[in-house]
């Protein structure tokens, strides 16, 4: 005596389809209660208890079409916006005349509705026995719509577990059609009790062949995972390979020891008189040099003033961006997520070696087998050593081994190897800017001397003459006399002139 969401039998009310003895969604007869009007708290509470036991029947003069929504349980009214509607008040308000003649089905002659309905009997069987819930239905349809293929096709298909005539993309749209335990049910109720195939819609045809495929979750499982597992070891090995480079590489740069140190140094330096020296920093401090400025020329910052010390004291010492080449790769990796990965595709081979029993004479599954199992095994073994290397990067910067990951402590040095790259840079940049300036400078001050030089040829002809012989007649006077004399004037310039070879 209870209302059916699904289907039909002929004392029950559908709430999606109704024949010439049920009902619509708006009214009921034979004293069943419409699954639209299931309950409010304003009506037929009962007097010992606060949840509303009913609604009252509302006789309409004409069919209407059914809306399908979904009743809030009565148990769950409570505190929710729908505890303080009164719906009867709004209908009271309302010209419901007009509402019906605006929703009501095509009018049909009084004396041929049942005839109508009989005379189509495959519509009839179709909408009464239908198994899905609509929403389920819709998936299901546009589903087989993609896929385009016979349903005995796609039975084979994954019965074979073969991909070339089921692509990946449509087993990975099949298995989120996988029948649930209530469909289950009722796919084989209906095979226990021999009912026809055919008087199912065809979506739910569809449904039920797929019920009848043994382990179909697991064989779908087994697809998608050969369909995706080159993509995913494309994926995964280069993780773990980065993480086995870069940290190898970390830990035997000594380049990189040689940078930090240099850190190290000048940190104490301008820490040690306020706070103390320290032995050695957290990783994360070096984020912090960039943001280290001079008061003197806000443009330069420590991490400029490092990167000077390493080019001119410890010229070996740049060398260390250029060692931990796979870095940026090693610095997006999580070990945690990077286990889960590989754990899943332990799963699949699990999976795949089961159903390999299970089938002994599917060749591609064997072949594949056969071929995935010592990547899994390498993989696993690689991903070991990865944890084993990265545990030692960890300690070796005195960080904490449980709550570090790749993608953190990476990032950090990654960043500071960007830093320290851009900073360099900048000094090179800043110090060929210096060497134009003086350039600039000295070129100016050529060209100045070189214009005064430029006047001596316009000294007067015969200068040189008169300047040896003003020579020689100072030369052959009396020391008194000579104090007498006036000095000689040589203009400014004349003796760094080149002279003839005729006045030597």
């Amino acid at each position: 005596h209870h209302t059916s969401h699904l289907h039909t039998t002929h004392h029950h009310t559908s709430h999606l389809h109704t024949t010439h003895h049920h009902t619509s969604h708006l009214h009921t007869t034979h004293h069943h209660t419409s699954p639209l009007h299931t309950f409010t708290p304003h009506l037929h509470t009962h007097p010992h208890t606060s949840v509303p036991q009913g609604k009252r029947t509302i006789q309409t003069k004409h069919k209407l079409p059914t809306l399908n929504w979904v009743a809030i349980a009565p148990t769950q009214l409570s505190g929710t916006v729908f505890s303080s509607l009164d719906d009867e008040k709004v209908l009271q308000a309302l010209n419901m005349s007009e509402f019906e003649d605006t929703f009501k089905m095509k009018a049909q002659t009084a004396d041929k509705p049942e005839k109508s309905i009989k005379s189509d009997p495959t519509v009839k069987k179709a909408t009464s026995n239908t198994l899905l819930e609509p929403n389920r239905a819709r998936n299901v349809a546009i589903t087989r719509k993609k896929i385009a293929s016979s349903h005995d096709s796609i039975r084979q298909a994954i019965t074979q577990l073969d991909l070339g005539a089921l692509q990946l993309e449509f087993a990975e749209l099949l298995i989120r059609l996988v029948p649930n335990e209530e469909e289950m049910k009722k796919f084989q109720q209906f095979v226990v009790e021999r009912q026809n195939p055919k008087s199912l819609p065809v979506d739910d045809r569809f449904m039920l062949e797929l019920s009848l495929i043994d382990r179909l979750k697991s064989r779908l499982q087994i697809m998608i995972f050969m369909g995706n597992f080159e993509d995913d070891m494309a994926v995964l090995t280069p993780q773990v390979d980065s993480v086995i480079a870069t940290s190898k590489a970390v830990v035997s740069c000594n380049s990189l020891k040689q940078v930090l140190e240099v850190i190290l140094a000048l940190g104490n330096y301008m820490n040690s008189s306020k706070r103390g020296g320290v032995y050695g920093f957290k990783l994360q401090s070096l984020d912090t040099l960039a943001d280290t400025r001079s008061p003197q020329d806000p443009s330069l910052t420590l991490m400029h003033y490092v990167a000077k010390v390493v080019r001119e004291t410890y010229p070996q010492a740049l060398s260390f961006a250029g060692e931990l080449i796979y870095i940026e790769k090693a610095s997006a990796v999580s070990l945690d997520l990077l286990a889960a990965d590989i754990r899943t595709l332990v799963q699949g081979m699990k999976e795949a070696t089961s159903e390999l029993l299970a089938t002994k004479h599917n060749k591609p599954l064997k072949e594949f087998c056969l071929q995935t199992e010592p990547k899994i095994t390498k993989l696993e073994a690689d991903f070991k050593v990865a944890k084993e290397v990265f545990t030692e990067v960890v300690q070796y910067f005195g960080e904490n081994v449980k709550q570090t990951q790749p993608n953190t402590l990476f990032s950090v040095l990654h960043r500071f190897t960007a830093a320290f790259k851009k900073a360099d840079t900048e000094n090179l940049a800043r110090q060929r800017l210096q060497l134009t300036k003086h350039a600039e400078a000295a070129e100016a001050q050529h060209v100045k001397e070189k214009k005064t030089v430029d006047v001596l040829p316009q000294i007067y002809d015969g200068a040189i003459d008169v300047l040896i012989t003003e020579m020689k007649n100072v030369a052959f006077r009396s020391a008194p006399n000579r104090k007498k004399t006036q000095s000689i004037v040589i203009p400014e310039g004349l003796l760094s002139c080149s002279f003839p070879k005729s006045v030597s």
